[in-house]
């Protein structure tokens, strides 16, 4: 039996490689990173917070309850989302709005740590800040369409098919809607600040129906971004 000789110098032949088709990164809504239009959501109502927190006593702004009941939804997710489907492995090496990490929580914190300190400074006391002086009753359903809106979300996500799911125009449209949905909410501060000061107290607009419908889309779509 013959034993064949590999010469010296000359190795083996190695198996051949294949190289498949480079690996697209995941589109998320709109083109831009995981995250970013929840992020603009989340800087939009807290804008609206502060903006009213800013504006001087004479004016007599309350702050409607359901941008507390929003903040508290998109805080939460926002912050838990972050590792998993926000600057998460699956998600992309970008994080939202290509902004450096960390950024969009600084700039959180130190939001609301320089409206307390200003708050402070001029009137000595924060506890009139927590003062909700709409009645609760006048909108005791907004806190369930708030929580139904997130959770069916959530159960869409997770039963729609994922080519669906991941379907850009699918994204885009959830997107532009929660934006648009974000912005009609913003018109309640234009209500307070223009039309209901000029206005009887019996004519003033409360468009409580309104605010349900636009917090149910808003919170829809932090949970179908679970």
């Amino acid at each position: 039996m013959t034993i064949p000789v590999v010469p010296a110098g000359n190795p083996p032949p190695s198996p051949a490689v294949v190289i498949g088709p480079p690996i697209r990164p995941p589109r998320h809504p709109l083109g831009l990173p995981a995250g970013s239009v929840r992020a603009l959501l989340t800087f939009m109502v807290l804008g609206l917070i502060w903006a009213l927190l800013l504006l001087p006593e004479e004016k007599n702004i309350q702050i409607p309850i359901y941008l507390y009941y929003l903040m508290f939804l998109i805080l939460g997710h926002f912050f838990a989302a972050h590792g998993h489907s926000i600057s998460g492995p699956a998600t992309g090496p970008a994080p939202p709005l290509y902004l450096p990490r960390g950024t969009l929580r600084t700039l959180i914190v130190a939001g609301f740590l320089g409206i307390l300190a200003y708050r402070y400074y001029l009137h000595q006391n924060l506890q009139d800040l927590f003062n909700v002086r709409e009645p609760l009753l006048q909108q005791p359903y907004l806190p369930l369409v708030i929580l139904a809106g997130f959770f069916v979300g959530v159960m869409v996500s997770r039963l729609s098919a994922r080519r669906f799911r991941m379907a850009p125009w699918y994204q885009d449209i959830l997107a532009w809607v929660a934006l648009l949905a974000t912005l009609g909410l913003s018109a309640e501060v234009i209500i307070q600040l223009i039309i209901n000061p000029s206005v009887e107290p019996e004519h003033r607009l409360y468009p409580y129906q309104w605010h349900l419908v636009l917090c149910g889309i808003v919170s829809f779509y932090f949970g179908a971004r679970s």
